[in-house]
C-alpha cells in the first residue's frame, strides 16, 4: 500500500478516498488501475485488524478482582461478596463463582452463575463440610469471560456425619466382635462413637471396634452405631447380628423296631436344646457297641424317622443318632435291635477224612451267613441223617473198606434249616479176608492147569 493510502486508512477517513484521487496519485504509472485495486484491498484488511483489536481491548474483562468477602453459612454453603471490575469496557452479562477442592483436586469444581449483575453477592452451595477450598470470581461480557487471578482460601465448617455405616461382627457362641468403618461423609473430625444394643448404649469411645460379651448362643441382637463431630451426631441403620452356633446340647437315643430279617424302623426326637439352626441328621449303624460306625443315613430333610434296609438277618445292631448344626454335631447313646432270623445261607462243604477202612472223621465250618443263631447241625450220609449235633464235626464208623459215600451238612436256626453242598469220599482199603482154594488139573504130561476159589 502506498504511504498516502496507509495514512488515510490510519486516520480512518474513508470518505476522502475517491476514484479521481487514486487516478491522480497513480497518473505517472501505466498500471494505475491494478495498483488502485491492490491498495483498496489492503485498506480493508488493515481496517479489519484494527477494528478487531480495538473491540477486544474495549469489551474483554481485564483485572478481575478476587472475591472481597466470604461468610460461611454452614458446612455446605457460603455467602460471597465481590466488587465490580474496574476495567470492563462493555456490558457485564454474568458473574460466576467457582470453588476448587484443595483436598481432592480431582473432584469436580463447584460453580454458581449469577445473571443479575446489579447484585454483587451470592451463595455458593454444594460444598463439603470441613474441606479446604479456593474460591474465584469470573466476569463475562459478550467478548468472553475472565477469571480472577487471585483466590480466596476457605475451610468450610464441620457438620454432623452423613451415611454412617452399620456395624458388622465376627460371631462367637456368646460374644460378638463388632467393628465399623468411618462414615462415608465424616464432615469433620469424629469425636465419639456410641454403640447401641437393643436400644441401650453398650460402648462409648473413639475406637472403631468393641467386643460385646455375655450373650446367648445363636441369638439375635439389634445393633446401631452413632457417630459424632463437635457439631452433631448421626446414626447408622439398625442391623440384626447373630451369635455363633454350637452343636446341640444333648441328643436322645433313637427308638428301634425290627420289621423283618433285613430292615429296622428308626424314630427319634428333635434335640431339646439345638443351639443353632438344625441342618441334618446322621444315623450310625454298628455291629457292636465298640466298633467303628458306618453312616447309613445322612439327610438334611429333617424328618424324624427312617427305615434301614439291606441289613443282615438275625444280627444285633447298635444304632446312634447325630444331630448337626453349623456349629457341629452331637451323637446320642446307642440303641440296639436285632433283625429277625432266617434260614442259613452259604453253607460250606464238609471236610471228610478216612483214617481207617471202616470210618470217617467229618468236620465243617459255620455258614458264611448264619442269619441267626445256629441251634444244631445235621450230617446226611447217602441221603440219610446219621448225626444231629451242635458241634461242628462228628465220627462215622462201621463202614466197609473202600466204600464210596455221599455227605452233606445241614444247619438250622429257629426259622428253618438249609443244606450245604454234596461231598463224595471213600473209606480206606484193607487186606483181603479168608483163604484161597487151589485145584490143579493135569491135562497132559507137559501141561498143567489150575483153578482157584
Amino acid at each position: 500500500m502506498s504511504p498516502s493510502m496507509r495514512s488515510l486508512v490510519l486516520q480512518g477517513d474513508l470518505k476522502t478516498v475517491g476514484m479521481a484521487d487514486c487516478l491522480r496519485m497513480k497518473a505517472n504509472h501505466v498500471d494505475a488501475v491494478d495498483s488502485f485495486l491492490h491498495d483498496w484491498k489492503s485498506y480493508y484488511l488493515v481496517r479489519e485488524e484494527t477494528m478487531n483489536s480495538m473491540a477486544f481491548q474495549m469489551h474483554f474483562p481485564q483485572n478481575v478482582p478476587t472475591p472481597s468477602r466470604i461468610r460461611s453459612i454452614n458446612g455446605y454453603r457460603v455467602e460471597v461478596s465481590w466488587d465490580e471490575p474496574a476495567e470492563v469496557r462493555g456490558v457485564i452479562e454474568k458473574y460466576i463463582l467457582k470453588a476448587y477442592n484443595e483436598d481432592s483436586p480431582s473432584t469436580p469444581l463447584i460453580r454458581a452463575n449469577f445473571t443479575d449483575t446489579r447484585s454483587l453477592a451470592g451463595n455458593l452451595t454444594g460444598l463439603i463440610p470441613f474441606t479446604n477450598y479456593s474460591i474465584t470470581l469470573t466476569v463475562c461480557t459478550m467478548a468472553g469471560c475472565a477469571e480472577s487471578a487471585g483466590t480466596w482460601k476457605l475451610t468450610t465448617p464441620e457438620e454432623a456425619p452423613k451415611d454412617v455405616q452399620a456395624p458388622t461382627a465376627v460371631s462367637f457362641s456368646t460374644s460378638l466382635l463388632v467393628s465399623w468403618p468411618l462414615p462415608k461423609q465424616t464432615n469433620g473430625i469424629i469425636t465419639l462413637y456410641t454403640m447401641f444394643k437393643d436400644g441401650k448404649p453398650i460402648y462409648t469411645g473413639n475406637e472403631q471396634t468393641c467386643n460385646v460379651t455375655g450373650l446367648a448362643v445363636y441369638s439375635a441382637y439389634q445393633l446401631m452405631l452413632e457417630a459424632c463431630t463437635v457439631i452433631g451426631c448421626a446414626n447408622s441403620s439398625q442391623v440384626t447380628l447373630f451369635t455363633a452356633q454350637l452343636p446341640p446340647s444333648y441328643v436322645d437315643a433313637p427308638a428301634l423296631t425290627a420289621l423283618d430279617s433285613r430292615s429296622i424302623y428308626v424314630q427319634w426326637r428333635e434335640p431339646p436344646k439345638i443351639n443353632g439352626c438344625l441342618e441334618r441328621y446322621l444315623l450310625h449303624v454298628l455291629i457292636s457297641n465298640l466298633s467303628n460306625s458306618g453312616v447309613m443315613y445322612n439327610s438334611s430333610g429333617l424328618s424324624v424317622d427312617c427305615t434301614l434296609t439291606q441289613l443282615e438277618p438275625g444280627t444285633r445292631y447298635f444304632i446312634k443318632l447325630s444331630a448337626c448344626t453349623e456349629g457341629g454335631c452331637t451323637m446320642s447313646p446307642a440303641s440296639t435291635a436285632k433283625t429277625e432270623e432266617n434260614t442259613p445261607e452259604k453253607l460250606p462243604a464238609p471236610v471228610v477224612h478216612s483214617y481207617t477202612s471202616n470210618s470217617f472223621n467229618i468236620s465243617w465250618a459255620e455258614p458264611e451267613l448264619p442269619n441267626g443263631i445256629v441251634i444244631n447241625y445235621g450230617l446226611f450220609m447217602n441221603g440219610l441223617l446219621v448225626e444231629n449235633t451242635s458241634s461242628p464235626g462228628c465220627h462215622v464208623n462201621d463202614l466197609t473198606a473202600w466204600s464210596l459215600h455221599n455227605f452233606r451238612v445241614q444247619a438250622c436256626t429257629a426259622k428253618g434249616c438249609a443244606l450245604g453242598p454234596l461231598v463224595k469220599a471213600r473209606t480206606l482199603g484193607s487186606t483181603p479176608v479168608g483163604s484161597v482154594s487151589l485145584a490143579v488139573i493135569v491135562e497132559d504130561p507137559r501141561l498143567n492147569g489150575w483153578l482157584g476159589t
